[in-house]
């Protein structure tokens, strides 16, 4: 929303590492601290030529970080600045003014020498009320590779939020936005979604669309003049490859879970079959697995597999027919105009698609399937073909007129498949995927 476009040195320097969330975050402090340095040297300070004043430089008292509790990236620009020493775990551990337990993070500003472990004492070394935070879901989630399947909001009113519908997996923002207003969310289960605790959700994120820069970032990401349905497939064909980095219902980069089977899911999206969203099944794997862990340590995670795609009318039909034939599974469609495909979906009837079993915890469904939200997810996924892709051609135009096509005639197709054992021992793909692979192929053919 602020209409900027990422410098290409940026993004040159973020590519090899895209999918490695520490190792981006370690080049962006980099990025930061080098700012930092440039806007405090004389060199950069100087006036610009024939302003007014007598100084012959600005200079710059300081900086002031915003950290929004990510204290340790503020920490780490901070030590490559050299503003601060950073005591490393076996120093620390020497030390016995401390207790056990805050040895990790201690930081020793150069100014002052005043130590601090994780920002929770005062320059005496006393413990500074309420500001214990351990046990937290911020806390948490650096102890393991993920707290919950999904990226927590760091919101007080949310810190009990545990289940979340998988639709807006890929658009968290617009989720977050649009149960704003709640006075309660989900804890333990999904329950009635029309609950007037949890309230509706708001038409709020139609006004929310993540940036894709200019119109010329955006039609260099989606197509400067499409003019048949197959150059609209490549779009999606090449988010999933990586060579996009966002497409409308997709302001994330692909899930890690997904690399395993992503040549398969390309080629899903070339046959026609525009993915949005998809999951393999998983069936008891440790929760400290790389692709798929979450929740803790000495745990065991469960997922169902899962397919969100806009298909045309001829193969939604289609998919309705392997559907059928598979009685594992179900499918909810609808189209812009509202028509709806049902096999296997009760009204009403809410689905765990992802839970894991903990030692000393109930059973944990952080993730879900709601045919009532489901349709208002679908309201929101086809007024983003408008709001962030439509408006890119003049009116009239083959590419408008394409892409209105597509908006109106697709179905906004959901597959799940019960079987969560079904996975095989090929871990380059799974049987919903296979099936999907055949109607996509058939219908192309």
């Amino acid at each position: 929303f602020c209409g900027i476009s990422v410098p290409s040195s940026v993004i040159a320097r973020l590519e090899c590492v895209r999918h490695d969330d520490e190792a981006v975050k370690k080049i962006g402090c980099e990025i930061a601290a080098e700012m930092c340095r440039k806007i405090s040297t004389p060199s950069h300070s100087k006036k610009e030529e024939g302003s007014d004043g007598d100084d012959a430089h600005v200079h710059v008292d300081g900086f002031h970080f915003y950290t929004l509790n990510l204290e340790r990236s503020t920490t780490r620009i901070l030590a490559n600045l050299g503003a601060v020493d950073v005591i490393s775990d076996s120093v620390s551990s020497r030390s016995s003014s401390l207790p056990e337990k805050q040895h990790n993070g201690i930081i020793k500003n150069k100014m002052n020498d005043v130590n601090t472990a994780e920002g929770n004492q005062d320059h005496n070394g006393s413990k500074i009320p309420g500001r214990d935070r351990q046990g937290s879901i911020s806390e948490g989630a650096r102890s393991t590779r993920r707290v919950l399947p999904w990226k927590p909001s760091a919101m007080e009113n949310r810190s009990k939020e545990d289940v979340r519908p998988i639709n807006w997996s890929n658009r968290p923002k617009s989720y977050v936005m649009r149960t704003d207003d709640w006075d309660e969310y989900p804890n333990g289960r999904w329950g009635d979604s029309t609950s007037p605790a949890f309230g509706e959700l708001s038409e709020l994120s139609h006004f929310y669309s993540f940036t894709l820069g200019s119109d010329d970032d955006r039609r260099a990401m989606l197509g400067n003049c499409p003019l048949v349905e197959s150059d609209i497939y490549e779009v999606f064909a090449r988010y999933v490859e990586g060579t996009v980095p966002h497409i409308p219902w997709c302001e994330t980069p692909l899930h890690p879970e997904s690399f395993l089977f992503q040549p398969q899911l390309a080629k899903l999206n070339r046959y026609g079959l525009l993915t949005v969203n998809s999951q393999p099944p998983v069936d008891s794997v440790p929760s400290n697995h790389p692709a798929f862990g979450w929740g803790g340590k000495g745990g065991r995670v469960y997922q169902k597999g899962y397919v969100e795609c806009f298909a045309s009318p001829d193969k939604a039909n289609r998919l309705t027919r392997m559907v059928t034939s598979h009685p594992n599974m179900n499918l909810y469609a609808v189209n812009y105009s509202g028509q709806e495909l049902r096999v296997g979906v009760e009204e009403g009837g809410v689905t765990a698609l992802t839970w894991g079993v903990f030692p000393n915890r109930e059973i944990l469904q952080p993730t879900i399937f709601d045919p009532d939200t489901f349709l208002v997810w679908a309201e929101e996924a086809f007024s983003l073909w408008s709001s962030m892709w439509l408006n890119l051609y003049d009116y009239e135009s083959e590419s408008y007129e394409l892409v209105e096509k597509i908006r109106d005639t697709y179905y906004l197709v959901a597959i799940i498949d019960n079987d969560f054992t079904s996975g095989g021992k090929d871990k380059t793909t799974f049987p919903l995927l296979d099936s999907l692979f055949k109607v996509g192929k058939e219908s192309s053919s």
